[in-house]
């Protein structure tokens, strides 16, 4: 299903020019994601992963809040950031990445995640400043489609 051309009313694309492709920087998020990512996000990634995408954002009912979610590139961009405090403590990093790939945020404090935890795999959030992804996130959605297609988690994506 295209995402883009089906989203769920109450979210509208902020950005006037998505660009296709980025299809290296995709391989590159496959191989190194710890975690087998699913169908719906990669063929998105797809869709807005070309050039210097930082990827798409949408904003939400009455565009006081917006959902973000990032390009292969920056994906990966922001993977290297958040590795960055941790270089050197190899537990600290199988604990953060080990069950979760990073896949956006609410432009603010929080970061959303595709991964297994505990209400089974899904999309989670989790705030910027405490990435640990364990029993303590709250599961959004079971899909990107379920996210921005069917409106499951909207609300949830954007308060703690």
């Amino acid at each position: 299903m295209d995402i883009l051309k089906n989203l769920n009313q109450r979210l509208t694309l902020t950005d006037e020019e998505v660009i296709p492709g980025g299809e290296e920087d995709i391989k590159k998020v496959l191989s190194e994601s710890k975690i087998q990512l699913p169908e719906d996000y990669i063929d998105f990634l797809r869709q807005i992963s070309g050039g210097d995408s930082q990827g798409v954002s949408f904003q939400v009912d009455d565009g006081s809040q917006e959902i973000w979610i990032w390009s292969a590139g920056f994906a990966l961009e922001k993977r290297d950031e958040f590795l960055a405090p941790f270089l050197g403590e190899a537990s600290c990093l199988d604990d953060v990445f080990q069950n979760a790939w990073f896949i956006g945020g609410d432009v603010g404090d929080l970061v959303y995640c595709y991964g297994k935890g505990k209400d089974g795999i899904g999309i989670y959030r989790t705030e910027e400043g405490s990435l640990w992804f364990d029993e303590k996130n709250d599961k959004i959605a079971d899909t990107l489609t379920d996210l921005l297609v069917k409106g499951v988690g909207i609300d949830a994506a954007l308060t703690l």
